[in-house]
């Protein structure tokens, strides 16, 4: 059974951060540099600029993501950077890791999310609600469309 919680150590944050290192940066072959940054780290969860969750499966963490609330005034709380191994992919984890990323959006009383979807991973989204928004573009040599979720 899939556990999600939310990260509150820096030792979780560090043992998730490592899966996305994992499936960005070895697996997509994003850059290090552009896969952590300034919402990586405790106290921008402390800040409440972000939330972090994990999945765990047998106490092992085998997906991840992040809700980030440090957005402009009157816009959408951003999904970004979900992330599951290899190997747990296709056992509904990732649907798991969202609904949990919706009821937190819930629950802070916000009408929807928004997430930059790589278009690999679409339809995906797609399933879930998610409606495009915009053209394709391109984000880290990787082809992306934003897309919204209301409530």
């Amino acid at each position: 059974m899939i556990e999600v919680q939310i990260i509150r150590t820096d030792v979780m944050l560090n043992e998730a951060l490592a899966l996305r290192v994992e499936v960005f940066v070895d697996e997509q072959k994003v850059p290090k540099t552009e896969e952590v940054d300034y919402l990586d780290n405790v106290s921008s969860i402390e800040n409440k600029k972000v939330i972090h969750i994990v999945a765990l499966f047998q106490q092992r963490i085998v997906g991840t993501a992040r809700l980030i609330f440090d957005v402009p005034e009157n816009e959408y709380p951003h999904i970004g950077r979900v992330a599951v191994k290899k190997e747990f992919r296709g056992r509904n984890i990732g649907r798991t890791i969202m609904d949990k990323l919706h009821q937190i959006a819930k629950k802070k009383l916000y009408d929807g999310v928004t997430l930059s979807a790589q278009i690999e991973v679409r339809d995906f989204y797609t399933k879930l609600g998610y409606v495009p928004r915009g053209s394709i573009y391109m984000d880290v040599g990787i082809p992306h469309q934003d897309m919204d979720y209301v409530f």
